[in-house]
């Protein structure tokens, strides 16, 4: 964060309650002394986690993570005050990009473009749009008094969300980078060649699913360019998520062909629904929305043939308005989706299937690794829960816990080609 955002930052943390504040203080000693422990670390720490042993790398100041929860908990009510004393209008965030937002007007009718309202970004937002704003977010717009660059509003604030799907910064993994926000469904989009199908990045996906509060869907794509008996046998490795309760539709979204028909299944799953399409590049997101509605008209790609690989065509994050009363998000290909700032206690909720076998476990912060009268080790013995899903849960949890490089990269990112 600049200067001037901690120090309005700082302005804040100052004007709460004492009890606020330490509330703060003791979150923010966990997730710090949580971070750590992901990252490997050894060295002892004092009280305020100042590191002792010499050589090793300083802990991140305290202060530093307090002033994130109060970015995260307080900024958008002080927000939301500075600008009652102007008419605001509340709208959806329908596009994004560096510093500007489309927002379509509460009560407007999405497909009529002649509603949506092209805003600037208030410099507190502009600060942060990472993670402080994203498709599918509902915020507070004013009219500038003076137009700049012939945008005529102002994007104040976010209001709370009901849900996102997000992911750590590249470039500083204690930030997130939210992909969208309030959505019903995420659906995984994958394809059985041209990438081929791997589950790995399915895995991540669920995972960041269930910490937003959203709920998954997975639809498979490019099933045309597959024989139906080689297809049926690609499909079985899916066959843990739809044990799991994970809806699946089989989808065949082909370039320049009238394709509506090959993705009614998914129509019918998303009716009504709010939901982001997320996955590999080139698995077809957007020919999946071309289909949905072929007015759409989407830029797509093919593949490269050189390595099979998909390639970039979707650069930055939209809502489209498909009928039946269908919104979806449309989000740039990835290739790897790392996890979220969460402690190893924190994965063993985030796997739905488990949950019914918990509460029998013998030990109440029983880890589902090597304790003894585990229910859910004993679920999986009796075909109860599925054993990949178990395999991929112990392979996550030793991720967090030991800090450590992800697994099974090349199986997530490369093709059969390469393989």
């Amino acid at each position: 964060m600049n200067k001037h955002q901690r120090q309005k930052l700082e302005s804040i943390l100052e004007s709460l309650s004492k009890d606020d504040r330490d509330r703060l203080y003791t979150e923010a000693r966990k997730q710090r002394s949580d971070a750590q422990k992901r990252r490997g670390s050894k060295s002892r720490e004092t009280d305020d986690g100042e590191r002792l042993n010499r050589g090793k790398r300083r802990a991140d100041p305290l202060d530093d993570w307090v002033l994130r929860l109060v970015e995260r908990d307080f900024s958008h009510k002080k927000a939301q005050k500075d600008a009652d004393a102007k008419p605001m209008t509340e709208g959806l965030v329908v596009g994004l990009t560096r510093r500007r937002a489309t927002v379509l007007p509460s009560g407007c009718d999405g497909a009529d473009l002649s509603k949506h309202i092209l805003c600037r970004l208030s410099a507190e937002l502009a600060g942060r749009q990472q993670d402080g704003i994203a498709v599918g977010d509902r915020v507070l717009i004013t009219e500038l008094d003076i137009a700049a660059d012939a945008v005529e509003h102002e994007v104040v604030s976010v209001l709370p969300r009901d849900s996102k799907l997000a992911r750590p910064d590249s470039h500083d993994t204690h930030k997130e980078r939210v992909v969208a926000a309030n959505v019903d469904v995420v659906v995984i989009v994958v394809s059985v060649v041209s990438p081929p199908l791997h589950p790995r990045l399915i895995d991540r996906y669920l995972v960041a699913i269930e910490w937003g509060d959203c709920k998954p869907m997975i639809a498979v794509n490019k099933a045309d360019l597959m024989p139906a008996d080689e297809l049926d046998e690609a499909l079985k490795v899916l066959e843990p998520y739809e044990q799991a309760g994970i809806p699946i539709a089989v989808c065949a979204a082909v370039p320049g062909d009238d394709s509506s028909v090959r993705v009614d299944g998914l129509r019918k799953l998303l009716a009504g629904k709010i939901c982001a399409f997320v996955g590999h590049s080139g698995v077809g997101k957007s020919s999946l929305a071309n289909a949905l509605d072929s007015s759409l008209g989407i830029a797509t790609k093919t593949v490269r043939e050189t390595d099979n690989r998909g390639r970039h065509t979707t650069t930055a994050s939209a809502m489209h308005f498909i009928e039946p009363g269908i919104k979806v998000i449309d989000t740039p290909g990835v290739r790897f989706f790392g996890l979220a700032e969460m402690s190893p206690d924190e994965l063993r909720w985030l796997f739905p299937e488990f949950e019914q076998f918990v509460h029998s476990c013998k030990f109440t912060d029983c880890a589902h690794d090597h304790e003894p009268g585990c229910a859910v080790k004993g679920a999986v013995e009796a075909g109860e829960v599925s054993a990949i899903r178990y395999e991929t849960y112990i392979r996550l949890f030793e991720e967090l816990r030991t800090g450590g490089k992800p697994k099974d990269v090349t199986q997530r990112i490369r093709s059969d080609i390469e393989e």
